[in-house]
């Protein structure tokens, strides 16, 4: 029959003529036609991403917290920009990732990138505009709106991944308006098979009558892995009605247990058998049930003394507590009773800050259960661009006081101006309680983890001066210190010459003038010496919380990360005998003036060390 059909088939006619406009049509097509998500700037988004940044860090030390202490880091600015000028120390460094990225409600997005791109260019791109016409008007439905979101999502979820550890995670809180897009671009850039779960967030507990269609309740949590394959998920706490049957009767050096039968619903009679205990009790299953265990296996239990004999006659095996899974496995559907819901995350940063400071911030519970899911240990590194009001690092700092960990936070919150009309009790706090001439958003982020971080210091000093009744009421502590501060930085433009491509139209002399100067004096004028440590220390990829000290007035500072170091020195002349004397590893770096050395030093010395000339 197949054959039939083969020579049926092959005495057909064929149009050469549309045989090859069909190959011609699919072979240009091949890279064109595949699975995913496309949308108008996607690949200038991609270039965005890819483009190095001109800009550095600056640091604020009046903004911060004990800052020659603390390891956390607060960043004001845009995040694509931190995401790059993270990315030369703490690539593969961090254990989890948590944004709550701005929802498209439709309103105009604060995230937006410069793609070197008009608005006319992206609607005919589109296909919204078509010579010089508009050919839609209906916001929410036209191609741009959700490519701005994804716009200004791309490029900040591919810089994210790479930062993440093997074994690290990212949660993305989203709302049903982008959680289908998102989940196709998280499949892009992480990967589908690293996909593990869509967490519902159950954050509303009442429904509105107002609602035009069904009232929404809840919120989507994404959950990937950077490599699933090696993700331990964390598991949650066992609650106290799980443990409370687990007790130890009879003072079993094993610790508490709960009794389990030794007997099963199913078997056959020919396995049913009756055992007498060296002790002399005498068993068998009962009418209906069948041995779960062998006679000899009952007597190693016995010897064990993993056997309890009640006193009606029963026997029982002992299930340790200690044998058990010590936590629980989460589900996919949070209650509000589990990790809160919108009101209570409201009153939460209200006990902190008073009300009406920020609208509907995320609440601690969820971030820690996030935390236990990421399987974050005591010290691991989390990261969070899009701050917002500072919850995560809130939680973080709660966590460690409860466990006694030192895990550490990066937050990076763009320095949004709080709109007056809008938000004018947010803006009355910064402006007139804060005293900040500039109210923003980064302000209040600020201000709520250096107010948790005192609650929660208040907290443990109650707890230690507190005589618990047993052991079991005691909060773990460690012998390491808590860290409730941060270092703020914020995003400015490098101290550094830039180089304009417009440069190149000036007339000749002046042009020869400008790079003379540029090339014997490179950095800014007025610059100052600690703005160009750090630029050094992003530069160099060494930790933002890296120890530091100057000393000769400030021409000599030390930078130390870890197990290297760097020797930055501002001086004019410099002895190439004391720079040895330093006795620099080659894993340590030595910053100078390119002037401050002769050309003969400068070769002698980078033989040795690892020499960089400004």
């Amino acid at each position: 029959m197949r054959v039939q059909e083969t020579q049926k088939i092959s005495k057909m006619p064929i149009e050469i003529k549309n045989l090859k406009k069909f190959f011609k049509d699919n072979l240009e097509n091949v890279d064109k036609e595949k699975y995913g998500l496309s949308w108008a700037g996607k690949i200038n988004a991609k270039k965005e991403a890819l483009i190095p940044t001109s800009k550095t860090l600056s640091p604020q030390e009046e903004e911060s917290k004990n800052w020659d202490e603390t390891e956390n880091i607060f960043i004001e600015g845009d995040n694509l920009e931190a995401l790059k000028l993270l990315q030369r120390k703490y690539f593969e460094k961090i254990k989890m990732i948590y944004i709550d990225p701005p929802y498209n409600t439709g309103k105009d997005f604060i995230y937006r990138d410069n793609f070197a791109r008009t608005t006319k260019e992206e609607l005919e791109e589109s296909g919204e505009m078509e010579d010089g016409k508009l050919l839609t008007t209906n916001a929410k439905t036209n191609g741009r709106f959700h490519s701005d979101w994804l716009n200004m999502m791309y490029s900040r979820l591919f810089l994210a991944h790479k930062l993440l550890k093997d074994d690290g995670v990212i949660f993305v809180s989203i709302d049903d308006n982008e959680v289908a897009n998102l989940r196709l671009l998280m499949d892009e850039i992480f990967g589908e098979e690293n996909f593990v779960a869509n967490i519902i967030w159950y954050s509303k507990y009442t429904t509105s009558n107002d609602a035009k269609y069904l009232s929404t309740q809840h919120e989507n949590i994404l959950l990937y892995g950077k490599n699933k394959d090696h993700f331990n998920v964390g598991l949650l706490d066992r609650s106290e009605k799980q443990d409370k049957n687990y007790k130890n009767r009879d003072n079993d050096s094993n610790g508490a247990w709960k009794p389990t039968p030794i007997h099963a619903k199913s078997g056959t009679e020919s396995s049913n058998y009756t055992i007498i205990f060296p002790n002399g009790i005498e068993w068998k299953a009962p009418k209906g049930r069948y041995p779960r265990y062998s006679k000899a296996r009952l007597l190693e239990l016995f010897n064990k003394n993993e056997l309890y004999f009640n006193s009606k006659g029963n026997v029982d095996k002992k299930t340790y507590l200690s044998e058990v899974k010590q936590g629980i496995t989460a589900g996919t559907v949070w209650s509000y009773q589990e990790v809160g819901h919108t009101h209570s995350n409201n009153e939460e940063l209200a006990s902190l800050m008073g009300k009406g400071k920020f609208p509907n911030p995320k609440g601690t519970k969820l971030i820690k259960q996030l935390c236990k899911i990421a399987n974050v240990q005591i010290r691991d590194l989390i990261l969070d661009f899009f701050a917002g009001s500072g919850t995560t690092g809130d939680a973080v700092m709660q966590l460690n006081a409860e466990d006694g960990g030192n895990r550490k936070y990066i937050l990076v919150q763009l320095d949004e101006e709080i709109d007056k009309k809008k938000d004018k009790t947010a803006y009355d706090f910064v402006k007139y309680d804060l005293k900040k001439e500039r109210p923003t958003i980064a302000e209040i982020s600020r201000e709520r983890i250096r107010r948790a971080g005192k609650q929660i210091k208040n907290e443990e000093l109650k707890i230690k001066n507190e005589k618990a009744d047993n052991k079991k009421d005691k909060v773990k502590r460690r012998d390491n210190k808590l860290d409730i501060g941060f270092r703020s930085f914020k995003i400015s433009n490098s101290n550094y010459r830039q180089w304009q491509a417009g440069d190149f139209d000036m007339f000749e002399e002046k042009l020869l003038e400008e790079a003379k100067l540029f090339v014997e004096n490179p950095l800014i004028d007025n610059y100052k010496n600690i703005d160009i440590v750090f630029e050094t220390i992003v530069k160099e990829g060494f930790a933002l919380s890296s120890k530091i000290s100057n000393k000769n007035q400030g021409e000599f500072w030390e930078i130390q990360d870890e197990d290297r170091k760097m020797i930055i020195d501002f001086g004019d002349k410099i002895d190439p005998a004391k720079v040895k004397e330093l006795n620099l590893n080659q894993n340590d770096i030595f910053v100078c003036f390119d002037s401050a050395l002769t050309d003969s030093d400068k070769i002698n010395l980078i033989r040795s060390i690892n020499l960089r000339v400004v």
